[in-house]
């Protein structure tokens, strides 16, 4: 009799058909076997990870788990049945005392340090944006009330507008990266010096440039 025949009804039928198909194809492989636990992983165009802890040689119950999306869900795998498969077929002494089997959470997921600050570079970045069109509503509607506008910009950027403004592009209502970087675009032509600009000319709009861009940023 199949050791495993206690644990049929923790599976459903089709999951169980498939694990077995899983299994007689080859496609289950234990990587590593010990008294108390069994790594392994089910061949597939990503190989997936189970794995099987118990307290001790001695324990009467062990927890599985896998990494698939169905196990993520609490839901007991093709997976798990096809590496219990290979387990009692390769390592049944794992087996022997056991009686209880459950489902539990053996993989930890470790966040990247680089995910960590891209999430929170994300959020920050929201925040600004949520705070620039909060302002601009506000201007918006101090426009059409024809309340004289005070600028809600720090003063560095408020000159920096003004600078862009004066020569031609006014974003005041509309500041976004892609009108900066068309502005500064158009303006390096005409103030480069062999345009017939300085080098003066061009220092200071890229002052003013990185100013803007770093308020977007």
């Amino acid at each position: 009799m199949s050791k495993l025949s206690a644990w049929e009804n923790y599976f459903k039928p089709e999951v169980r058909k498939q694990g077995a198909e899983d299994f007689a194809a080859g496609l289950a492989v234990i990587s590593v076997a010990g008294d108390a636990r069994i790594e392994g992983y089910v061949k597939a165009s990503k190989p997936v990870k189970v794995l099987f802890v118990a307290e001790s040689i001695a324990s009467s119950s062990f927890t599985v788990d896998c990494m698939c999306s169905s196990a993520a869900k609490g839901t007991l795998c093709r997976h798990v049945w096809a590496l219990l498969l290979a387990t009692e077929k390769k390592h049944p002494d794992f087996l022997d005392s056991k009686k209880n089997l459950d489902k539990g959470s053996l993989f930890v997921k470790v966040e990247s340090p680089f995910k960590a600050k891209q999430d929170e570079y994300k959020k920050q970045q929201y925040q600004k944006q949520k705070e620039r069109a909060k302002i601009q509503r506000q201007q918006m509607k101090a426009k059409a009330k024809g309340v004289p506008l005070k600028s809600a910009f720090p003063e560095e950027v408020t000159a920096a507008l003004a600078y862009f403004s004066e020569n031609g592009f006014p974003m005041q209502d509309s500041l976004d990266e892609e009108s900066v970087k068309n502005a500064k675009k158009v303006l390096a032509r005409v103030f480069h010096p062999d345009k017939g600009g300085t080098h003066d000319e061009t220092v200071i709009l890229n002052q003013n440039y990185q100013i803007l861009m770093d308020y977007l940023s």
